[in-house]
């Protein structure tokens, strides 16, 4: 009878991070999800992000579950048509995960990164009034890499770039580690060429830049000696206490903060003095803000692809995360040490912030 009482004892301690969350109360909150770059089933460029809705056991309104199939707004990857665009409701959250849209070579079953015919994407001025007019004081608006660059016009980008107080300088840039690979894309390798009048030679680990002008710049190992390192500034430290500083591996944008706009985490490399003066030369610097918030507006803006996350974890269990973390590499690493602890503080500051104004109102009318 003792060893059952035991064993049973055993079964609900390593079961209790699973029960507390199921115990957990539900959190309502109505979040539009923008992304249009769906051109696959798994949903990978808004898929991290669900996952921290789902580890938060956050709901919407209806009090269903967040699903990333169903729950957002851009291009199905099944019927392979826009789906219903956004239309104007009070929200406590907009996150615009991508807007960079759907190619022809994207719906390929194996996309060979070339250029091809735009079926889908870039933000609307329609769209984007319909948003700005659902957002409230209390709304957090979360905007990611891609959200105003190409195909978005111009006048487009600019008015987005003003809501969120930041001014893109025009470079976009990416990590690569072995630079004689598929990951990078034959668009780059083939501006590199035309560019410079040459073959692409690299091999190992690199570091490129392409400006909207055309222009390409490259690091290879001589010159640069690491990924982005994400590093919280000191107000960063404050406001995030559990998030981690890790390395970023993959697309990010070189932006300024606006005079209102505080960076909350900053991108460096391990340059070398030659890695340095070409970066000089072409007017790019060294360390350029990852993360920018406007508090008065309640805005972010990541300058990376943070919610895009190719994996499925289980995050059913209570603390989960924290465990994750400790054997988490490469990829994984950011999302478990930056992003998902980063997210959990953004989604409880929107949450507690609507629920004050809310027992505010109530004691007023008392």
């Amino acid at each position: 009878m003792k060893k059952i009482a035991i064993a049973i004892l055993l079964i609900l301690l390593v079961l209790s991070p699973r029960i507390y969350w199921a115990l957990k109360e539900e959190k309502v909150m109505d979040i539009a999800v923008i992304d249009k770059s769906v051109a696959k089933k798994d949903y990978r460029e808004h898929n991290g992000l669900f996952h921290v809705l789902e580890g938060k056991k956050i709901v919407r309104p209806d009090r269903e579950a967040y699903d990333r199939s169903l729950d957002y707004y851009g291009f199905d990857p099944y019927d392979q048509v826009a789906l219903e665009p956004f239309h104007e409701r009070p929200l406590d959250m907009i996150y615009v995960a991508d807007t960079y849209g759907v190619f022809s070579d994207d719906l390929k079953a194996k996309p060979d990164g070339s250029r091809s015919e735009l079926l889908y994407g870039g933000m609307e001025l329609t769209e984007w009034n319909e948003l700005m007019a659902s957002k409230g004081e209390d709304t957090t608006l979360i905007a990611e890499f891609n959200s105003f660059a190409s195909p978005t016009s111009e006048e487009m980008s600019t008015i987005m770039q003003k809501e969120l107080g930041i001014t893109w300088t025009g470079w976009i840039g990416r990590y690569f580690n072995d630079m004689s690979n598929a990951e990078v894309p034959k668009w780059l390798v083939e501006g590199y060429k035309e560019q410079k009048n040459s073959e692409w030679l690299f091999a190992g680990s690199g570091l490129a830049f392409v400006h909207t002008s055309g222009k390409v710049i490259v690091l290879d190992g001589q010159e640069n000696k690491s990924a982005a390192h994400f590093k919280l500034t000191k107000d960063g430290e404050e406001k995030f206490p559990k998030v981690y500083s890790s390395d970023y591996m993959y697309w990010f944008d070189v932006v300024e903060p606006n005079e209102k706009t505080n960076t909350l985490a900053t991108y460096e490399f391990d340059l070398t003095e030659k890695g340095r003066s070409v970066l000089q030369e072409a007017d790019i610097p060294e360390i350029f803000p990852a993360v920018l918030h406007q508090e008065h507006a309640n805005t972010y803006y990541f300058a990376g692809d943070y919610a895009d996350f190719d994996k499925n974890p289980i995050v059913k269990w209570q603390g989960i995360h924290t465990v994750y973390k400790y054997f988490a590499k490469d990829v994984s690493a950011f999302y478990w040490l930056t992003y998902f602890p980063m997210m959990e503080e953004i989604l409880d500051e929107t949450y507690h912030r609507k629920n004050s104004e809310k027992s505010s109102d109530s004691s007023t009318r008392k």
